[in-house]
């Protein structure tokens, strides 16, 4: 093998693990069904006012 042929059988190799990994991670989003009872979005906690306080007037 030349160079050049081991460059192309390389290359080759890349691009089909790469459409390989996309048509792996499209048929991940389509397998499971969305469950969560609808597009509300959820809160799952932390600070409900800033964590900064306003400067005191003088």
């Amino acid at each position: 093998m030349t160079i050049s042929t081991s460059r192309q059988l390389l290359l080759r190799i890349v691009v089909l693990a790469v459409v390989c990994a996309t048509a792996a991670g499209c048929a991940s989003d389509i397998g499971a069904p969305d469950t969560s009872g609808g597009s509300q979005m959820r809160y799952y906690g932390g600070p409900k006012s800033p964590m900064w306080r306003a400067p005191a007037e003088n």
